[in-house]
């Protein structure tokens, strides 16, 4: 890859129609109105600003691959109609030719398309400018991105739910993420797939069976659908699950409102654990032990040599209070009670040599 630094003036940039070639690889105007006043008033008062980054085509045209919202901001200044609605800076130079005078240092890169996408890519994520979307957008345009990006713009109240309703793109990556850990990889590999026609299709399925089961919940949506997601496969789990949905429900708002959630391990692993026993009857209220019965039960362990340490029960090794697990003896989804009667106290490793069992 090459790239040369020139000079322009605002003037020259401005005026040269080539520069502007696909600007679409770039996400749209967002600056606010402080963002852009700044800009000028440095322009009047002859501060540098950072550079423009242009890719050489090879044709005569540039692509922009940093710098579209400055220079957005200087043709608004020139024409406040530019975007459509009258957007005044009231930055008053005293000689407007000054302003078309102003210079900017440009680098030109020139290269194969491949190094072409990895400039801008670690222009824009180094920078921390763009999101991951726009930056998908600008790596690999086509009618993926676009239609993924417009689905994105227009979600549903419960769409919004699940993803947000996010405008530079965060929630369409937030519902990728269920479907793939590589992003980057999926938009290369489908840049040419149409959304409407594949993803979405999946993705509307997923936020039906979400809203069927747990739209009278309303918490946690997004970790639920997850769930559903991983139990896509079993046709008879979701089945169930719709049909139960007000007892699940129920069963969710009675562990919510006693605070079992705040003191679960996890989110994910409590909601886990309720819906793979929610059939059950008889369950203890109470799901998990409390740091008090942590304390208790760790007080009645033999001490240490060591001061400040105590034996595990199990492989009597030496082990402080933070490498302890409390744990039921029965387990509590086969009606163990959450009593320190039905506890027990094991050094990490122990405990998940027993939960392997």
């Amino acid at each position: 890859m090459n790239y040369q630094i020139a000079i322009r003036t605002i003037q020259d940039l401005l005026n040269d129609k080539k520069y502007l070639t696909n600007i679409n690889m770039q996400r749209k105007y967002i600056y606010s109105h402080e963002q852009a006043k700044f800009l000028l008033d440095s322009i009047q008062k002859k501060i540098p600003i950072p550079a423009i980054y242009l890719w050489d085509n090879d044709d005569g045209t540039y692509n922009v691959l940093d710098g579209k919202q400055r220079i957005t901001v200087m043709r608004i200044y020139e024409n406040p109609n530019y975007l459509g609605n009258p957007i005044n800076f009231f930055i008053d130079f005293m000689d407007k030719s000054e302003f078309y005078k102003y210079e900017i240092p440009v680098i030109i890169c020139s290269g194969t398309e491949e190094e072409k996408i990895e400039t801008f890519y670690r222009i824009n994520t180094t920078a921390v400018k763009l999101t991951e979307f726009e930056i998908m957008n600008a790596l690999y345009q086509g009618v993926f991105v676009e239609e993924f990006g417009n689905w994105g713009e227009n979600v549903s109240t419960f769409e919004a739910k699940l993803f947000g309703s996010d405008k530079r793109g965060n929630n369409c990556i937030k519902a990728l993420n269920l479907f793939t850990n590589d992003t980057r990889n999926y938009f290369n590999h489908n840049r040419n797939v149409s959304f409407v026609n594949g993803l979405k299709k999946q993705i509307d399925k997923l936020i039906s069976d979400t809203n069927q089961i747990f739209a009278k919940y309303n918490n946690d949506l997004y970790i639920l659908s997850k769930i559903i997601l991983e139990n896509s496969n079993n046709s008879s789990i979701i089945n169930s699950w719709k049909l139960n949905s007000s007892k699940i429900v129920n069963l969710f708002n009675e562990y919510l409102a006693n605070g079992q959630l705040s003191i679960a391990p996890s989110k994910e692993s409590f909601y886990k654990e309720l819906l793979n026993c929610y059939e059950t009857t008889g369950l203890d209220s109470k799901r998990f032990f409390t740091k008090d019965d942590k304390i208790l039960m760790y007080k009645g362990l033999r001490d240490g040599e060591s001061k400040g340490k105590k034996l595990c029960p199990d492989c009597g090794k030496e082990f402080s209070f933070d490498e302890f697990e409390i744990d039921h003896y029965k387990a509590w989804s086969t009606g163990g009670r959450t009593s320190l009667d039905n506890a027990q106290l094991l050094c990490k490793s122990c405990n998940a040599k027993k939960n392997n069992k």
